[in-house]
């Protein structure tokens, strides 16, 4: 519900800065929590993972710092680790939108990590975010991908409206 007012907060002070034009962001302050950080997405420029990321549109979302798992033995793919994101969304738009609209490409050391689906520990991936999200509301599911066992660098490419749709945003960090 924090989360909620403080994304509802950014998202009125994105709308009133829109108006002084194209050239608007909003700089994350180093004192604010998490949930008060934001940043417009840039493709150049990456965010650490638990920063906010907001969309003109009134979207945003937080990739947690990646946890570490062992998949289950009907894992798919099959992998000795696994790399666990939660994401949250936040639709600070006026219209509902579909979290599996997500566009989510992940790298590991640079190489392509494949997602990773484990029913047995509850990661079901992407497709099973297909409640629609009403304006105002936040939710969160978790993404996993297959991994190296020694720690890698991890880059996660998010895109609100799928590929080649919207500004994407880059998460990295270490998993």
């Amino acid at each position: 519900m924090k989360f909620a007012k403080t994304a509802a907060g950014l998202c009125l002070l994105l709308a009133v800065a829109g108006c002084a034009g194209p050239g608007v962001a909003v700089t994350p302050d180093e004192n604010l929590t998490v949930e008060q950080r934001a940043e417009t997405p840039n493709a150049s420029a990456a965010a650490a993972f638990g920063t906010q990321r907001v969309w003109t549109s009134g979207l945003s979302v937080v990739v947690s710092a990646p946890r570490s798992l062992s998949p289950s033995e009907t894992a798919i793919p099959p992998a000795k680790r696994t790399a666990v994101f939660t994401i949250t969304v936040y639709n600070g738009s006026k219209t509902p939108y579909r979290p599996s609209q997500l566009a989510v490409k992940a790298t590991a050391d640079d190489q392509q990590a494949a997602e990773l689906l484990d029913s047995v520990q509850g990661l079901n991936g992407l497709a099973s975010a297909i409640a629609e999200l009403p304006p105002g509301r936040d939710t969160q599911f978790q993404l996993a991908f297959a991994v190296p066992e020694t720690p890698v660098r991890m880059k996660l490419t998010i895109q609100p409206g799928g590929h080649d749709q919207n500004t994407p945003t880059l998460f990295e960090g270490q998993a």
